[in-house]
């Protein structure tokens, strides 16, 4: 069921890579190792994060070379930033192929191989790895130390959960005052951040306190933890477990990472394996292997005690591991561990939203910054608030003493500044997911996922979605707005249904006649480019252009930094013939207009005609919040692509 924390996940094929000898370093693009204090998270293609991957394990081999080891392990810290960047990427979720697999494998083996010359690990470094640099060898030639076992069984005494001591405890225990340290003193810090409340969830399902440090062990307190095997949160949940416990996975949202929502579903859960086990040591085995793999081993092999199990080895390390730091906490000076600090007690007050708000706006409100809203509220996986069904309202946690006259600030927000990034879309008749998505540039998935549609295929007429989205339309993305053809379409009914003349629709797609078929995918708007401020030509006159001899109109495009498309749309231009004296237009040579359809929204124009939505609404004297009406008409040309 859980995984211990670290992301270990790749979206597409890369090529082998090993420290060893030497190699050219590849021409690898540098990525931004955290986006997420931005309000908006980078779009960055998988074979790029691959190539920077492979640019630092190719520095860190090259730093180990040369006996440079803190080098290598700052390198190596890199690659796990990169693998674990695909946290809130929708595309990622759920797939591990063959080609990450060997990925993550060349990153561990590294890691491994440096860790006999690094004298401390990083306070932030993967655990999952921390527990492979304890071998069964290494246990086993431990020096036994008969103090160390004696105060085992001491403080044991003071637990409420049971503690052995043996050689695998008081391993694990050396290793915290070794190469474990820096880590050991940064989660005995947070701990304290998140101990009253899980506290109260231990108690209010009558399970021991000492509980409290499995949290430490799967993911050092850490709510937006997230592994190689997509277990999330401070408990590191799977999403299916999660989902069991009543946590909830959307696209707005993850439960998994909310530290009050996934510590009550914790102990749910480990209330539930104690009743199957009746032994902590199995139930908490079975927290991290999964409850089949641990009842499997007890039936195959016969036996109910723990430490005679044949386990897989980040279980066989993690019972230990628990119970050393539960030892160690109970007195961490008796182990070395003095000057240790506190954090201050998780602390919030709650804002009960009866509208989705984004966090620009509530960071304004609350007299604070989206970095803030953020860690308090590490479930929101967009920079908004979920969309609200029904009479549903969200409880937004912002900083204590923020909540006093946050509501008066929101009523006299301007409607722009309450705008989210997504747009509202109800569907027609005839409509499909897969027409819907094309519609608006974005995957059938993301609308699924959007919308929490378990079943994609069952949608209905007058059904609201919410299409993930920025909302000023043109540039944001680089897909094509475009719209597959139905049984029953025409060119004609496309055209009007859009906005279009049937005469641009056919330019778009290179159509000379009228005959489309069903299935056929058509472009409704150029291809965005960015194309920077015309400059004046001497022979330009009027916003034209004048064919030389000898010019072809691709070059004139190029020579213009103009889309061909766009050419051609504002000529008229079926094919690619000109002849010297003519005179080209560049750009709309007039206004156009669009007759408002039922269901019709301002940002949805815009977005449809590559206009920013502020413009369009200026451009017309309305305003961003205005509701269309069927039949009105809006001013939309000229038609040029706006950047």
């Amino acid at each position: 069921m859980m995984r211990l924390s670290i992301g270990f996940l790749a979206l597409c094929s890369l090529a082998s890579c090993a420290l060893g000898g030497k190699r050219m370093l590849p021409n690898a693009i540098a990525v931004e190792d955290d986006s997420s204090s931005t309000g908006v998270k980078m779009q960055v293609s998988a074979q790029h994060v691959i190539r920077a991957i492979q640019w630092h394990l190719l520095r860190a081999a090259e730093a180990r070379n040369s006996a440079l080891f803190s080098t290598a392990q700052r390198e190596l810290d890199h690659a796990f930033s990169r693998l674990a960047q695909f946290d809130n990427e929708d595309d990622a979720h759920g797939v591990v192929n063959e080609t990450a697999d060997k990925l993550r494998r060349t990153v561990e083996q590294a890691y491994l191989n440096l860790l006999p010359h690094i004298e401390n690990l990083s306070p932030e470094s993967p655990l999952f790895l921390l527990l492979e640099g304890i071998s069964e060898a290494e246990l086993e030639s431990l020096p036994k130390d008969a103090s160390l076992y004696v105060r085992i069984h001491q403080l044991s005494r003071q637990c409420d959960v049971p503690i052995d001591a043996n050689p695998r405890v008081a391993a694990s225990i050396r290793f915290f005052e070794t190469k474990g340290r820096d880590t050991y003193v940064n989660w005995y810090k947070r701990s304290w951040k998140y101990r009253d409340l899980i506290l109260r969830a231990l108690d209010s399902e009558n399970l021991p306190n000492d509980l409290l440090y499995l949290a430490m062990i799967e993911s050092g307190f850490n709510p937006r933890a997230y592994s190689r095997a997509h277990a999330a949160g401070m408990w590191q949940f799977m999403e299916s477990t999660g989902r069991q416990e009543g946590l909830t996975r959307t696209h707005w949202i993850d439960e998994r990472r909310d530290p009050v929502k996934s510590t009550r579903a914790a102990a749910r859960h480990l209330k539930r394996l104690y009743a199957k086990f009746g032994d902590w040591r199995l139930a908490i085995a079975a927290y991290n292997g999964g409850p089949n793999r641990v009842r499997r081993a007890v039936a195959k092999q016969n036996t109910r005690d723990y430490w005679q199990l044949k386990l897989p080895r980040e279980t066989r390390n993690y019972v230990p591991l628990f119970m050393a730091a539960t030892v160690i906490s109970k007195a961490p000076e008796l182990f070395g561990f003095t000057g240790l600090e506190r954090e201050a007690p998780l602390a919030y007050e709650q804002i009960e939203l009866a509208n989705p708000l984004s966090l620009k706006a509530a960071a304004k409100c609350a007299q604070t910054t989206r970095t803030t809203l953020k860690r308090l509220n590490p479930e929101l996986r967009r920079n908004s608030t979920p969309p609200l069904r029904r009479s549903r309202k969200y409880g937004l946690r912002v900083p204590v003493g923020a909540a006093n006259g946050f509501l008066d600030c929101y009523r006299r927000l301007p409607a722009h500044e309450k705008q989210v990034a997504w747009h509202v879309y109800t569907v027609k008749p005839n409509d499909s997911i897969s027409t819907i998505a094309s519609a608006f540039g974005v995957s059938t998935r993301v609308v699924a996922s959007a919308n929490n549609l378990r079943n994609p295929d069952r949608i209905y007429p007058g059904q609201r979605l919410h299409i993930p989205g920025p909302l000023t339309g043109g540039s944001s993305g680089s897909s094509t707005v475009a719209y597959v053809v139905r049984i029953g379409d025409s060119l004609s009914t496309i055209a009007q249904r859009f906005g279009l003349k049937v005469r641009v629709l056919r330019s778009l797609n290179g159509l000379r006649g009228d005959l489309i078929f069903p299935g056929q995918r058509l472009v409704l708007k150029p291809t965005p480019q960015r194309n920077p401020p015309l400059r004046s030509h001497s022979s330009t006159s009027g916003g034209t252009y004048t064919v030389k001899r000898g010019e072809t109109l691709w070059g004139i495009a190029a020579k213009l930094s103009i889309g061909l498309t766009e050419l051609k749309l504002w000529n008229d231009l079926a094919g690619d013939m000109i002849f010297p004296g003519q005179k080209l237009a560049l750009g709309a040579s007039m206004s156009e207009f669009y007759t408002v359809m039922r269901g019709d929204t301002l940002y949805g124009v815009a977005r449809r005609f590559g206009l920013p939505a502020t413009d369009l609404a200026r451009r017309n004297n309305i305003s961003l919040n205005s509701t269309l009406l069927a039949g009105m008409k809006l001013e939309v040309g000229p038609h040029k692509v706006v950047d």
